[in-house]
């Protein structure tokens, strides 16, 4: 027995993440999308984003309350998490446009905002009391052994986090062959520059010896702010600047959830096409828009004017991803201190996302070039498929399969500074991020003895509909994906009608 579905994708921004990792490595079938899609779904978002915005509007409410006293409310703060979780996710499924047009305002102004710090950090700091003369580069915690390094190393790897963002989403950018290479440079090169000159700021105006003068010297912005107020004689005790602070971070924070949330959604569904979820194709499937839905009384399905048809988000795929962040903030919320589960959840999704993903991402794209180099013609011919090469090519694969897998293991060797009781084992990151990944490897194990009790094998069919615009830049309108599950007689694989 025949047994297809079949659904339509339109003007989607894709992923094809799953799809990379299948093309290399094609046996075993399936495994590395099991083992990308768990892993993106339980981590491919900002739940501990969420619980430090809740932090900072306890802190704007609050401010003179901190997370040790009795007047600390975590019920408000779960609150706030679970609250800019919902809004996001509402505009997610309300409105494509709207979410994009966010995003984008959101991203200029926090790239104003961190180049203003950086200028006023130096300037500022250098006209009152020179204090870029007092930046000491020397180690000033307790010791710098190995762990805690490696540590260190995985927490300043987060800010660097989301240039795969873009790529997550390529069907939303415009021209994307013509524009989107050189402007993903030179944001990188942008950001390169731009974060350690903000750093220097921060140190110019607080040096590190005077941090431990300063309420919550763990949050450089505040400390820079109150630095301000202080030398402007600010009454309250900074009181103002800090609650000023905290709800422009929490704006932020808010645009990094927004921007997770449009991306991630689109991931999943992308996760789902490859038909290894539980409802795969509704979750694959585009919707019409809530706001659309308002605006209009077409109810007719996209199918049937491809090119006039509603406005389209994933709203299923939202829903799983909304699901998923919820109950990483609840969970683990309510039994841990909200600091350091930001800190617990930002580390698992460093090490998931960018180590664990990446690893087998480099290591798959330097088997592709060694297999073109070495094997030639009778190999898969990478080079003859790729139109641009780096420079040393393959040395950065080299260098980057090098740095990621020693991180991933050194990070297993533990900090010599004790930790509180209140906090998490030093090995619960590490052994949580490989215990999930090796989840996906479970799950892969599940579906292919699902399969084979069943006798059938799973086919999918991905057919994308392009156009060529006018200035011959081809644009994918729509996708139909169709799942086929082709029975198993004997050793011979028949289809049934």
């Amino acid at each position: 027995m025949l047994v297809s579905h079949f659904c339509v994708l339109y003007d989607q921004g894709s992923s094809n993440t799953p799809c990379q990792l299948e093309y290399i490595y094609k046996k075993p079938k399936l495994l590395m999308s099991c083992v990308f899609g768990i892993v993106f779904i339980v981590f491919g978002n900002l739940a501990g984003n969420a619980i430090q915005f809740g932090v900072f509007m306890q802190a704007a409410i609050s401010p003179g309350c901190n997370e040790d006293d009795p007047c600390f409310n975590k019920g408000a703060v779960l609150g706030w998490a679970t609250t800019v979780l919902t809004l996001c996710a509402l505009i997610n499924i309300a409105t494509r446009r709207l979410a994009i047009g966010l995003n984008n305002a959101f991203a200029i102004v926090k790239v104003l905002m961190v180049t203003i710090i950086a200028i006023v950090g130096i300037i500022y700091g250098t006209v009152n009391g020179d204090g870029c003369r007092n930046i000491s580069w020397g180690n000033k915690g307790a010791s710098g052994e190995f762990g805690d390094i490696v540590l260190a190393l995985f927490f300043a790897m987060y800010p660097y986090t989301g240039y795969e963002q873009p790529f997550y989403v390529l069907a939303e950018v415009k021209q994307p062959r013509r524009i989107f290479a050189k402007y993903v440079i030179f944001a990188m090169l942008f950001v390169m520059v731009l974060f350690p000159l903000t750093n220097v700021g921060y140190l110019c105006m607080v040096p590190y010896p005077d941090n431990n003068s300063l309420e919550d010297n763990d949050n450089m912005a505040l400390a820079l702010f109150q630095r301000i107020a202080r030398d402007r004689k600010e009454s309250h005790d900074g009181m103002g600047s800090r609650q000023a602070v905290s709800v422009v971070l929490a704006l932020f924070i808010f645009g990094n959830i927004m921007a997770q949330t449009f991306t991630a959604s689109r991931v999943k569904q992308e996760i789902a096409k490859e038909g290894i979820l539980p409802w795969s194709l509704q979750l694959a499937s585009g919707s019409n828009s809530l706001l659309s839905r308002l605006s209009s009384s077409n109810r007719q399905p996209a199918i049937n004017n491809i090119n006039h048809h509603l406005e389209q988000v994933p709203i299923a795929a939202t829903f799983l991803h909304w699901v998923f962040e919820i109950v990483l903030v609840l969970l683990f919320g309510i039994p841990i201190k909200p600091s350091t589960l930001y800190r617990a959840l930002t580390y698992l999704k460093t090490f998931s996302i960018v180590g664990v993903l990446g690893l087998f991402t480099v290591l798959g794209l330097l088997s592709l070039k060694m297999d073109s180099r070495i094997r030639g013609g009778k190999g898969r011919r990478w080079h003859e498929k790729v139109d641009w090469r780096p420079w040393l090519d393959p040395l950065p694969n080299l260098v980057a399969c090098a740095a990621l897998g020693f991180i991933l293991f050194a990070t297993f060797a533990p900090p010599s500074v004790s930790r509180p009781k209140e906090e998490l084992p030093y090995w619960c990151g590490p052994v949580t991020g490989w215990a999930v990944t090796f989840l996906g490897v479970v799950w892969w194990l599940g579906l292919r003895f699902v399969q084979w009790k069943g006798r059938w094998e799973l086919l999918v069919r991905r057919v994308p509909y392009i156009e060529i615009d006018h200035q011959g830049e081809p644009i994918q309108k729509a996708e139909f994906v169709e799942h086929e599950r082709i029975p198993i007689v004997g050793s011979v694989r028949k289809r049934h009608g």
